[in-house]
């Protein structure tokens, strides 16, 4: 625990995590799961009702994947690069990814992104789930099961190979 984290606690005579709780990683399947990830993190502030747009939120990476403004603190997930070799057509492709989803349900909170051990494929579930306890499959919203659909007929995508 950081000294700020110990004073604020004293202070306030509490106990516990500073910010929320104790973080967790997270197995993620391949580059489709790992973009639907992206996306769900890029949409927390839409979710969130703070913009209507996720570029519009200041203190994202979303401006650099969908727009490429230069941050040296960013490094791009390597599910993103796969999407393309030529960065204008990465960004074009993220800014599809970014877009609502038909579906409301795919749009919403969901904590199973934050509660689950392994997101993917059932198969790929039960391996690192094997006691059952699994909070249900993560749906992949329509942007990227386009992005599968593409990949498989190899009409763009091409880069994309699983982690």
């Amino acid at each position: 625990m950081t000294e700020t984290a110990k004073a604020f606690h004293r202070l306030r005579n509490r106990c516990g995590h500073f910010w929320e709780r104790r973080y967790r990683a997270c197995l993620v399947e391949d580059d489709l799961y790992a973009l639907a990830a992206l996306r769900y993190m890029d949409r927390n502030p839409v979710r969130a009702g703070i913009v209507e747009d996720p570029t519009a939120y200041p203190w994202s990476s979303c401006v650099s994947y969908t727009q490429g403004e230069a941050n040296r603190l960013i490094q791009f997930h390597p599910s993103y690069l796969g999407l393309s070799a030529y960065a204008k057509v990465r960004q074009k492709h993220y800014r599809a990814i970014l877009g609502s989803s038909s579906d409301p349900r795919l749009d919403a909170r969901d904590s199973r992104w934050t509660s689950q051990r392994a997101v993917g494929s059932p198969d790929f579930q039960k391996r690192y789930h094997p006691s059952g306890k699994r909070g249900g499959i993560i749906p992949l919203p329509e942007q990227i099961l386009r992005v599968r659909k593409q990949r498989m007929s190899g009409t763009a995508y091409t880069s994309l190979q699983p982690c």
